[in-house]
């Protein structure tokens, strides 16, 4: 994996190519589900790259699953639902492409990873990740995060349900929600992430397979009654927002993003959120970067 620029070789012109991630993870297409959670658990990721034999056509991210899950009322097990059916289809790129270009590719799709390489042949990967320690290298770049921070958040209370909170992330396409007290203060965090991480990959996976017959007769692991859906906000939060001043530099806050391995930041001043600071934010900075 080559991420690590020095400051003077960092141009707007950059190719991927400098910055190409070769070590991917691959499941066949016609891998269970059960197989995907377990690889994505085991390798700490959060997408996994789908093959027919040797040829690469589609990935699945975290979020593709738990959409999947909400969605599907087939009422089969785990091990019953194939890569095939969850897969979306890579973007692939040349690896000549500018760093800024790919930043710009993946806000237009609303994607996270682009695929180096064809259709016949998958060279490497280029993640939002990688896009941001390469933007972190560009010292010249004085943009401030009141220059990139998005205002308006989608917000929950703390004893909402997880179902409600799916159903409002699923529909309007976001990947976080601010969790808020009995005074409607920000009191913690819920993103994609969390609800892959905290509900489907860890040790809870046992209860949710050996009453897969149960959860699933009552319409989902995502519904009002169902293992993940009946749980409380408050109970699966990440405590607390980080929170940043609007006036810190773009290039310190996707540092802190990516040294404390987080989805976003708060932007605050006192005690009031002003909003949020996410990857997507900081490709928008690079996008538009001169």
């Amino acid at each position: 994996m080559k991420t690590d620029l020095k400051p003077a070789q960092v141009r707007c012109d950059d190719e991927i190519a400098d910055i190409v991630n070769t070590d991917i993870i691959m499941l066949q297409k016609d891998s269970s589900l059960q197989d995907i959670i377990a690889n994505l658990t085991m390798n700490k990721i959060s997408k996994i790259f789908i093959y027919d034999k040797t040829m690469p056509v589609g990935v699945i991210t975290d979020k593709d699953i738990i959409r999947f899950l909400y969605i599907d009322k087939s009422g089969r097990n785990l091990n019953q639902i194939l890569a095939s059916e969850l897969m979306n289809s890579i973007c692939f790129v040349d690896k000549r492409l500018t760093c800024q270009q790919a930043a710009q590719l993946m806000l237009l799709n609303k994607i996270s990873t682009l695929g180096v390489g064809s259709k016949e042949n998958l060279d490497g990967i280029i993640t939002k990740s990688d896009l941001i320690k390469y933007y972190i290298t560009r010292q010249h770049d004085t943009s401030k995060v009141s220059d990139y921070m998005t205002i308006s958040y989608f917000a929950a209370g703390i004893d909402d349900k997880v179902y409600e909170l799916i159903k409002k992330m699923i529909a309007c396409d976001v990947s976080r929600v601010v969790i808020t007290d009995y005074e409607k203060q920000p009191a913690g965090i819920i993103t994609t992430g969390d609800l892959f991480n905290l509900t489907i990959a860890t040790n809870k996976m046992s209860i949710v397979q050996s009453s897969i017959a149960n959860y699933l007769e009552k319409d989902g692991l995502w519904s009002e009654t169902g293992f993940v859906g009946s749980q409380l906000a408050g109970e699966i939060m990440s405590q607390g927002i980080m929170t940043i001043s609007p006036s810190i530099d773009m290039s310190d806050a996707a540092r802190m993003i990516l040294e404390k391995k987080i989805d976003s930041l708060g932007i605050s001043e006192g005690d009031t959120l002003l909003g949020i600071i996410s990857k997507r934010n900081i490709l928008l900075a690079l996008a538009k970067a001169e």
